[in-house]
């Protein structure tokens, strides 16, 4: 009889659990919004040397930090274009020209970390570690590098 029950118990359970499954749809809601911006703000500038490998945050030092901009757009769920302002800074983390205002962009998951490059071209703008996004540079010195990190801007 223990074992019947046993049994009733497990058969009844199965059926309770399939029938409060509900399927999983893969597709968006259509009602959801796919084109959006994200804004960002430049949370340190590390610089790095081979006694500061980790990195002495800069930022505070040189206002005209405050004055860089960063905007991805991100149209039908994929990030499209972005828009980089340098502001007041004296000098590019770019060894290539980034054109002003929008510029189209493609984002590549197929590497890790994961980047955002110029469209149709292999030049990295930044990539994406830790939820952050990040820009190295070097500027005069080899054994000195510079890295923009920034942070996402929730509104």
């Amino acid at each position: 009889m223990l074992k019947f029950k046993s049994l009733l118990f497990t058969a009844v359970s199965i059926l309770f659990a399939a029938a409060s499954c509900t399927g999983v749809s893969t597709e968006m809601d259509k009602d959801y919004n796919q084109d959006y911006d994200i804004n960002y703000e430049l949370r340190a500038v590390l610089e790095k040397d081979p006694v500061n490998i980790n990195g002495i945050d800069v930022y505070p030092f040189f206002d005209f930090f405050k004055s860089l901009r960063f905007t991805i757009n991100v149209r039908d769920g994929k990030m499209t274009s972005l828009i980089f302002d340098n502001g007041d800074i004296p000098f590019s983390p770019f060894s290539f020209t980034v054109p002003s205002g929008t510029v189209a962009c493609e984002f590549d998951d197929s590497v890790s970390p994961n980047v955002l490059r110029l469209k149709d071209s292999k030049d990295v703008i930044a990539t994406f570690r830790n939820g952050e996004l990040y820009i190295p540079f070097v500027l005069d010195c080899e054994e000195i590098t510079y890295e923009f990190r920034f942070k996402e801007v929730i509104q």
